[in-house]
């Protein structure tokens, strides 16, 4: 994963560790211990539980769910 870092003299940078890593890193230019920068997550809803006619969309209206 990239993880977002900012150091107070020389801005942000990105730096590529492990899910599992403690997340500290260094400044590329002046080997200062960063700050990590924390973002918003962005999600999105993957379907409406409307209609396109605006009524509401009841279960039975889904596909099934492929049984194996």
């Amino acid at each position: 994963m990239r993880y977002g870092f900012e150091c107070k003299e020389h801005g942000s940078f990105e730096v590529s560790q492990p899910i599992l890593a403690e997340h500290k890193a260094y400044c590329p230019v002046c080997g200062e211990l960063a700050q990590r920068l924390f973002a918003s997550l962005d999600w999105r809803w993957a379907g409406s539980v409307f209609r396109e006619n605006g009524s509401y969309r009841e279960d039975k209206d889904y596909a099934p769910v492929m049984r194996g």
